[in-house]
Formats: structure tokens, C-alpha cells, sequence
């Protein structure tokens, strides 16, 4: 089906104005509105607000009260909101000025990741301000940061998300081209960046995430092994100021048993249950909005 080609302008051209606006406004005033979006977002939405409020009963269970998991969902929302408007105002960020914004803790672990020559995979989640995560790993690693791509139907609007994440060297690897493209970048000792904590329906692997299975992408670890090249878990946790710190793992060295399948299953959910320390942490910043426990087993 053709898509609405007017349609598609008329939602570029809003986001735009949008980013104009994001961009006019000092930072403080810029998140006071993230913050008011955030909250019109989680009245409106109906359907995403129940798909969060499903995710964080079936994650936290009679652990958590009503109200808690209300408060956390809400914050949810707002958490997006600004991402969303750090995004616009990506263009105020330069490799200088963006550690004014910015704390890295773990920079010694990626040195060590590409000490072994074979690159590394990094593995990203949407927590924090995930975008920003573009950024940094560009500046970290110049010309040597890649990330897996998928890209929007809307073509110029495409375009310009692209030029955003892209805008301090990282470059994006479209998901047509990602295995050939992944292992050139590996053999060339560099980053390349895999989200793997939303729904990977049936192409996925099932792991354990806060005690339900979840549909989990098998790349990051299945290249990681085939290439024997470390994994570094990363994510950026906001600040209670908006200001951000980016936590980079140790280097995970992978070791082969010999049974493929049974080393996936293992090194992902190591890699899962990382991620799911964070969440326990910083309930408010994980992106409950996804449907994560779409898909389930077939049972016979």
C-alpha cells in the first residue's frame, strides 16, 4: 500500500517545528516541558499506559502496590518525554561541551574490550536517554562506533533521526546490511551497538526476565561467539538534575562449550539479568511502554 506521502511531510514538518521549539528554550525550561508533556502523554495514551501497568505488575507483582506502579509509570512517560527533547537539542552538543552534560564511568573497559583486536559488541537498552548513548559512544571511540539501524517508513523524518545519531561520528549499520556490515566493523576493531531488550518475536530466544519469558534477541551474543569478540553492556542513567551518567561494563569474554544454542541461552541471560538490576534500581527509566512480553512459547 502507498503510503500518505502528504501525510508523512505534514508529521515531519510538526516534528520540525517542534525540535525549533525544543531548541529556543533553555535547558531548564526545555525539561519543565518534558515533564508536562510526559504527563499530558500518560493521560492520553490509554493503551500504552495499560501495556506499562501489565509490564510493571508482571515485573514486580504484589511486591509493588497499585499507586507505585502508577507513580513508576507516570514517570515512565516523563522520561521519554525528555528523552525525546534532549534528542531535538542534540545539535547543541559538540565533543566538547558534552561532558558538561555527561559522566562516564567504566571508559577503561572499552580500552580493554578492543585490546583483544576483534571490536566489540555493545549491548544497549532503552534506559535513561538511550539517543544520548549515540553521542557519547561517538565521542568515546571517533570513527570507530557503529549501531544497528531500523529505520522509520517516513523517509525524511528518517533522515533527519539519522543525522541526529550520527552527528558526532557514530555511524548506523541499516538492518538489511547488518551481519555483512557487523563483521567488516568488528574486523576493523570496532564498536558495533545491538538494543536487545524490547520483543524479538519469533526469531527470538527465550530467557527469564523478571521471572516470565521473553522473547530476547540471540545477535549479540550468537556474533559475539561465531567472532569471539567481548560484549560490553552499557546504558545511561538520568540524573535527578537531567544530567546523565553512562555506565560501561567490563568486558564479558565469551567461552564456547561447545553447544551454541546452550551458550545464547547463558550469555543472554547473564546480559538480561544485568539489565534487570538496573530496572530494580531505576524502575522510572526503563521503557515500560514496549510490549516486552508480547510473544510467549507455543505450548503443544
Amino acid at each position: 500500500m502507498a503510503r500518505n506521502k502528504l501525510k508523512d511531510s505534514a508529521v515531519y514538518q510538526f516534528v520540525m517545528i517542534f525540535g525549533w521549539i525544543c531548541r529556543l528554550l533553555p535547558k531548564k525550561w526545555a525539561m519543565s516541558f518534558g515533564t508536562g508533556i510526559g504527563k499530558l502523554l500518560y493521560r492520553i495514551l490509554k493503551k500504552r499506559k495499560q501495556i506499562a501497568l501489565n509490564n510493571l505488575k508482571i515485573a514486580f507483582g504484589n511486591a509493588m502496590d497499585e499507586d507505585r506502579r502508577r507513580d513508576i509509570c507516570k514517570a515512565s512517560f516523563i522520561n521519554l518525554s525528555k528523552t525525546i527533547i534532549e534528542f531535538m537539542r542534540f545539535t547543541k552538543l559538540n565533543p566538547d561541551n558534552i561532558w558538561q552534560e555527561v559522566s562516564v564511568e567504566g571508559k577503561e573497559h572499552l580500552d580493554a574490550a578492543f585490546e583483544k583486536g576483534n571490536g566489540a559488541i555493545v549491548v544497549l537498552t532503552h534506559f535513561g536517554n538511550w539517543e544520548l548513548l549515540s553521542l557519547v559512544w561517538g565521542v568515546l571511540v571517533p570513527n570507530r562506533a557503529t549501531a544497528i539501524a531500523f529505520p522509520l517508513k517516513n523517509g525524511k523524518l528518517n533522515a533527519y533521526i539519522c543525522r541526529n545519531r550520527e552527528r558526532l561520528s557514530l555511524k548506523l549499520i541499516p538492518r538489511q546490511n547488518a551481519i555483512r556490515a557487523t563483521l567488516s566493523a568488528l574486523k576493523n576493531n570496532e564498536a558495533v551497538g545491538f538494543f536487545a531488550d524490547q520483543n524479538a518475536g519469533e526469531q527470538g530466544i527465550f530467557i527469564e526476565f523478571f521471572g516470565k519469558p521473553a522473547s530476547t534477541s540471540r545477535a549479540p551474543v550468537t556474533i559475539a561467539l561465531k567472532t569471539d569478540t567481548p560484549i560490553l553492556f552499557t546504558l545511561d542513567i538520568r540524573q535527578p538534575n537531567d544530567q546523565h551518567h553512562v555506565y560501561i561494563s567490563p568486558p564479558i569474554h565469551l567461552k564456547s562449550s561447545g553447544d551454541t544454542e546452550t551458550d545464547v541461552i547463558e550469555y543472554t541471560t547473564l546480559l538480561i539479568k544485568e539489565l534487570e538490576k538496573y530496572i530494580q534500581k531505576y524502575p522510572e527509566q526503563w521503557l515500560w511502554l514496549h510490549n516486552r512480553w508480547k510473544t510467549q512459547p507455543k505450548h503443544d
